[in-house]
């Protein structure tokens, strides 16, 4: 996917139909005013992946539910180091 197009609000609201279509190629358009990033316009797929994304936000996983595997390497894992 492409980098994300940044415009402003003003040509945004001009121009919807246009980022309407480039959206689909783009994924995401940010709507700028005053050099701020205001809100974004997304791609039917990128808004799936946002949904998707924020489910699995609030996921729920039991130690109880969780593998051997994965469990062991939760007790071994140290606050600020990274995995090997």
């Amino acid at each position: 996917m492409a980098q994300s197009v940044k415009v402003s609000a003003t040509e945004f609201a001009r121009k919807f139909t246009r980022f309407r279509e480039q959206v689909q190629t783009a994924g995401v358009i940010e709507v700028t005013a005053h050099n701020r990033t205001i809100g974004a316009f997304l791609s039917a797929t990128e808004h799936q992946h946002y949904l998707d994304m924020k489910k699995r936000e609030r996921e729920v996983i039991k130690t109880a539910d969780m593998d051997d595997d994965t469990m062991a390497l939760i007790m071994r894992a140290e606050y600020g180091k990274a995995a090997e």
